[in-house]
């Protein structure tokens, strides 16, 4: 496929970008590279991208944060997550956030080619997700410290840092040109001969306390640039809309305190002009909240033990064990919730998640399987799937999915 879109690949390890750049050069896509997710935004305000391609664990910005954000301020940007620490649960909320893939590192070239050429023709659609959902989502946590464990064993995972590489921590005495009075590694102390002349004199870093004083600046209040902390607007503005009287009267916080006087007159004003009316009340018809749910498993053991753990929190549990009795529960009644299992006898693949979208397109659903993979997950997700579960999974990890789906239905 020959174009000349614009990518922007976003990862901390300056080698996958390159790497990437010289496997989507070849196609005669442009691509552009950020270290950070501050950096990619800071290039995509300033520029048009058809496609972002993301890492998921970055430093100080997570990826998934990043699709957030971009699919909020840019939603006709195409996303692609890609990660070295790929989880179902990873998986899932990246496709629900509105990534058209999700790749696992290590990818060849032709993985890669294959799905940008896939998410650039329109060939994969974004999914639908409202934004209630989209706000549920935890996206504070990048990847499952027990699924990377499971990998890379224990150790690894406790040397982890917010990237993807682990971090080996050095004793700080050991760092060349350290200094202790500011406890980091600093230049101006390499220059003075690895002394700190001003932080002797004072007892205090002179660089650190440079900063807390431009931090202080930054944060102090200018009246003419912003009207109060809550109130981030320009002075001249607020004053075309509202007249200079109204600014005379702000105060730091952005509320406008009037005289007393001038207060009584106007409520004065006011009460002559709107006489004294009765309240008109309006009632709403009440809506019935739906607690049902329907736990489709051909282990009966599962099922019983679900309707019981669900039940401590007053849901009404009703169970399906096979694909003919699924589908009748399903037309007969209207569930807001569905814990579906994904290997039923005589069901092919996902049909029956596609049954209760399709029966049933309000009713939430979460996938319960003990054959979990990252391929089923994002197929599932795509397919409306609000999460994703493999067994065996604990009573709090079962309950805390199914009070999450009745946040969304509610």
């Amino acid at each position: 496929m020959g174009t000349s879109a614009k990518i922007m690949v976003v990862d901390d390890e300056k080698q996958i970008c390159q790497n990437v750049e010289k496997i989507l050069s070849k196609n005669n896509y442009e691509v552009i590279h950020a270290a950070s997710a501050k950096e990619a935004l800071e290039k995509m305000a300033t520029d048009s991208f058809s496609l972002l391609i993301s890492d998921i664990v970055m430093p100080e910005m997570n990826g998934l944060e990043l699709l957030k954000l971009v699919k909020t301020e840019w939603p006709l940007t195409k996303a692609v997550m890609m990660t070295a620490y790929a989880s179902t649960d990873t998986a899932v909320k990246a496709i629900r956030l509105g990534a058209l893939d999700y790749l696992t590192k290590p990818f060849t070239p032709d993985e890669l080619r294959s799905t940008v050429d896939l998410a650039l023709s329109g060939k994969l659609a974004e999914t639908q997700t409202t934004e209630k959902e989209k706000e549920i989502i935890d996206i504070d946590i990048p990847f499952d410290r027990e699924e990377v464990a499971k990998y890379a064993g224990e150790d690894f995972v406790d040397k982890l840092g917010p990237s993807d590489m682990p971090v080996v921590e050095a004793a700080p005495e050991t760092l060349e040109n350290y200094c202790a009075m500011g406890n980091m590694v600093c230049n101006i102390f390499k220059k003075l001969g690895n002394t700190c002349k001003g932080g002797t004199k004072t007892g205090e870093c002179p660089q650190l306390k440079a900063k807390k004083k431009k931090a202080a600046k930054a944060k102090s209040f200018d009246a003419v640039k912003l009207i109060g902390i809550d109130h981030p607007f320009n002075y001249e503005e607020v004053v075309s809309v509202t007249g200079p009287e109204y600014v005379l009267h702000l105060q730091h916080e952005g509320v406008a305190f009037m005289p007393y006087e001038e207060l009584k007159q106007s409520v004065a004003r006011m009460m002559e002009k709107e006489p004294e009316r009765s309240a008109v009340v309006f009632e709403f018809p009440k809506e019935s909240i739906l607690t049902d749910i329907l736990v489709i498993d051909d282990e009966v053991a599962v099922n019983n033990n679900i309707r019981k753990i669900l039940a401590k929190k007053n849901f009404n549990v009703d169970q399906a064990l096979s694909k003919k009795e699924a589908i009748k529960k399903i037309e007969d009644k209207a569930y807001a919730l569905v814990l579906l299992d994904l290997r039923i006898p005589e069901v092919k693949g996902l049909e029956l998640l596609k049954a209760i979208n399709d029966r049933r397109p309000d009713t939430k659903v979460i996938i319960i399987t003990g054959y979990a993979s990252i391929e089923t997950a994002i197929e599932s997700a795509r397919l409306g799937a609000i999460d994703y579960l493999p067994k065996p999974f604990t009573p709090d990890e079962i309950r805390n999915a199914t009070e999450k789906a009745f946040l969304l239905a509610a």
